[in-house]
């Protein structure tokens, strides 16, 4: 009789710790997927800003993208989602080695999910005019507290047609979660 009992609570201990598995690995796969398409919605505004900039504005240098930042926010009952968190990448554009001015983009301002398409498409948000005035305003309040001097340095950056051609692109697809 206890021979008998000792294998039923075999089976309901490895029938929980089954459950457990399956559940988790369901909301970690559940994750993961959301955060792939979160990574090709920011490529998409990655690869057009970068090439908008590499090819209307000179005295870039390098233009450093800063990753995916995500801020999960989870509901008990339907754990992450898609809809309701707060995705961004900024970018570094440098006019030297050190001196950079960082402009930021959120995947809900740029993009949109289209379901019948399951990926996320460009908005018309994300146009020349909209970076343009981005970057003059980074700008202005990158060099607002420098001297004189590292001003001029942030004059290189200018719109022309000559374009950009010799800057380093970085790339940064990396998931990290946002901190406050």
């Amino acid at each position: 009789m206890l021979e008998i009992n000792k294998k039923w609570i075999l089976v309901i201990i490895i029938g929980i710790v089954t459950m457990v598995l399956i559940i988790g690995g369901k909301k970690y796969m559940d994750k993961k997927s959301a955060e792939k398409e979160y990574q090709d919605g920011v490529e998409l505004i990655q690869n057009y800003v970068t090439d908008y900039l590499v090819h209307n504005y000179e005295g870039i240098e390098k233009i450093e993208w800063q990753g995916v930042g995500v801020e999960w926010r989870n509901s008990k009952t339907r754990g992450s989602s898609l809809f309701g968190n707060y995705i961004n990448s900024y970018v570094k554009v440098y006019i030297s080695r050190k001196q950079y001015c960082q402009v930021g983009f959120t995947l809900s301002d740029e993009t949109n999910y289209d379901n019948n398409l399951k990926k996320y498409v460009l908005l018309n948000s994300l146009n020349p005019e909209n970076i343009d005035s981005l970057l003059e305003m980074e700008i202005r309040n990158t060099t607002r507290h420098l001297n004189a001097e590292d001003k001029l340095h942030f004059k290189k950056i200018e719109k022309s047609s000559k374009g950009s051609p010799n800057a380093k692109i970085v790339y940064n697809l990396d998931i990290h979660e946002l901190k406050y």
